[in-house]
């Protein structure tokens, strides 16, 4: 019996590298206009899975599409999953002993999905198309707390260069929760301060207008106009400088929060703690979800309303606000109120 003859689809994944194809698609995200840290995510991500697939690059270098079984995926996030090292091929953080979480692991299989899509649109076969997403669990988050945030703001002294470039930091990311690749970025151009507002450009490459409070525009004047580095060149009007005048990166950024983690004393400290902990305090303080939407900058309310879900003391002061038998009015208690009146005057002294 004759073999049928190859789809167009069948020799494309039988004849193309799997490495040619992830230069291809980081070219696609480039052109799509991709941040360059997603960029570099996924391409640290996809080489992480190559290189297993290589044997770390002792198979050589002709892993095929077709090669690309299920049973091959699913062996590759077994792997992930009982992985012993983390930050291997990050360009800034040392490899640690410790195990991948599932957060680090599904973000990891997210990717490989979205390659597959891409693919797809490039008239080739998906093999990650069945690749499931493994479930992440669902902690509640305990937000900063105010003693905590008053404890973080007196490990800083803001009367120095350093110190008010840190306060403002700190300051800004909690009463705006921008990300920190969007405080990197964060212009004075885009700074109005007579609005108290900041343009700033987020995932997907989507401006949005993000506003803030009195007390962060005083403490980012003071920064600015006494404490900010001069510029090394024109072209860089970075709201954060380095003392070099280089602009802040996210690594540097991240450097920063670090720093004042081991100053403070608050072990959990981190630069997405302070986004959660800015929009748990905006609902708290009466805050609606549509508005902490278009603040987050996120697509979908889905992804907003979880932070219903992050602070028991949100919980805790709703409740006590609506406490269903604090309402009433209930004629026994009077009754027994004056029943116990009674009884006690009754008492000999």
């Amino acid at each position: 019996m004759s073999r049928k003859p190859k789809t167009r689809a069948e020799s494309k994944m039988s004849t193309t590298t799997l490495t040619m194809l992830i230069d291809f698609y980081l070219g696609s995200m480039q052109r799509r206009g991709c941040t360059p840290d997603s960029v570099s995510s996924c391409q640290r991500a996809l080489n992480r899975f190559h290189r297993h697939l290589t044997n770390g690059g002792k198979s050589g270098d002709t892993v095929k599409l077709s090669h690309l079984t299920r049973e091959r995926l699913h062996a590759y996030v077994y792997h992930l999953q009982n992985r012993t090292t983390k930050w291997e091929g990050h360009p800034h953080k040392p490899v640690e002993q410790a195990k991948l979480s599932p957060f680090t692991i599904c973000k990891e299989v997210k990717i490989l999905r979205g390659f597959g899509t891409w693919l797809t649109g490039e008239g080739f076969s998906n093999p990650f198309e069945e690749l499931e997403v493994p479930k992440v669990p669902r902690y509640v988050v305990e937000v900063l707390t105010p003693a905590e945030i008053e404890q973080l703001l007196t490990t800083i002294n803001p009367g120095t260069e350093l110190g008010a470039r840190q306060y403002a930091i700190v300051m800004l990311m909690l009463d705006t929760g921008l990300r920190i690749s969007e405080v990197a970025e964060a212009r004075i151009p885009n700074l109005n301060m007579e609005r108290r507002q900041l343009k700033v450009m987020g995932k997907g490459q989507k401006e949005r207008i993000v506003p803030f409070g009195q007390r962060c525009a005083q403490t980012l004047m003071r920064y600015i106009h006494m404490h900010r580095a001069k510029p090394r060149r024109e072209e860089f009007n970075h709201v954060f400088l380095a003392p070099d005048g280089e602009p802040m990166t996210r690594n540097s950024l991240e450097q920063v929060v670090r720093r004042l983690r081991i100053a403070s004393g608050i072990s959990r400290l981190h630069a997405h703690l302070m986004r959660h902990t800015f929009a748990v305090n905006y609902l708290t303080n009466g805050g609606d979800l549509r508005t902490l939407q278009l603040i987050l900058g996120h697509e979908s309310l889905v992804v907003t309303q979880r932070y219903l879900h992050l602070s028991q003391q949100l919980v805790q002061a709703r409740y006590e606000n609506s406490s269903p038998m604090d309402k009433l009015t209930l004629n026994s208690e009077r009754r027994f109120g004056s029943r116990k009146a009674r009884r006690a005057s009754a008492q000999p002294v």
